[in-house]
């Protein structure tokens, strides 16, 4: 009989992809995943976190363009900061990457792609009611994280808003200042850094959310063309 190697799928897991049921086999996932870490002492913080601000930062550069490409007039000023935003994105896309490829083999990574199989993953009721909470389109109603037009060579710049959405600086009615952005930024990555089993991760990777029981796809707020999703997509 063949060796097992990490990664391989156990035969519960197996089982659970048949049942169809969704929350309880990415349950099973991320306990088995956190088991996995702590066996072979490596650090889920790191990588999981680091996905979620690379994320960010995209999103960042995204909602920056469309802002940009909505202004009345693009004059050399505007060119010249969507070419270094082009250049950015680049260079995030690749350290997104590289993240992804330091994920701990099996559970996580199924995991990862059965949840963001869905197009609109980030309109779990949980990421929505974040994006309110800041004050972000969420909030208003106006629909922007739902229906943002977005370039499909920014596919990696989805979700929801960030301090560069456009809609959301109107609504402000101010500007955040660079060195603001950076410090509000650097401090709540400080604190969710030292939280290994941080609520809006385990939500934006896993597509889960404690004490409830519901598939995660049923917990998205938006309107799914992926009525066979469940089935077809399962890992």
């Amino acid at each position: 009989m063949a060796t097992r190697l990490i990664g391989d799928k156990t035969s519960e897991e197996v089982d659970l992809v048949r049942s169809g049921e969704i929350n309880t086999l990415q349950r099973y996932r991320l306990t088995e995943y956190f088991s996995q870490v702590e066996r072979f002492n490596t650090r889920p913080p790191f990588i999981s976190h680091k996905l979620l601000f690379i994320e960010e930062d995209l999103r960042e550069v995204v909602q920056e363009e469309i802002s940009i490409k909505d202004g009345a007039t693009l004059n050399k000023d505007r060119k010249d900061r969507l070419d270094a935003l082009n250049a950015k994105y680049w260079f995030l896309e690749q350290k997104l990457w590289c993240y992804h490829s330091c994920l701990v083999d099996g559970h996580q990574p199924r995991a990862l792609e059965l949840w963001r199989s869905h197009p609109k993953w980030y309109m779990h009721r949980v990421l929505v009611e974040d994006c309110a909470s800041r004050d972000g389109c969420c909030a208003r109603g106006c629909g922007c994280c739902l229906n943002r037009t977005t370039d499909p060579r920014r596919g990696l710049g989805v979700g929801n808003c960030t301090f560069e959405c456009g809609c959301c600086c109107r609504a402000r009615g101010f500007d955040v200042s660079k060195e603001d952005k950076r410090l509000l930024k650097e401090q709540h990555r400080e604190e969710i850094s030292k939280l290994a089993r941080h609520r809006i991760t385990r939500v934006a990777l896993w597509g889960l959310v404690g004490d409830n029981y519901e598939s995660p796809f049923d917990m998205i707020d938006a309107p799914s063309i992926y009525g066979q999703i469940a089935n077809d997509r399962l890992l």
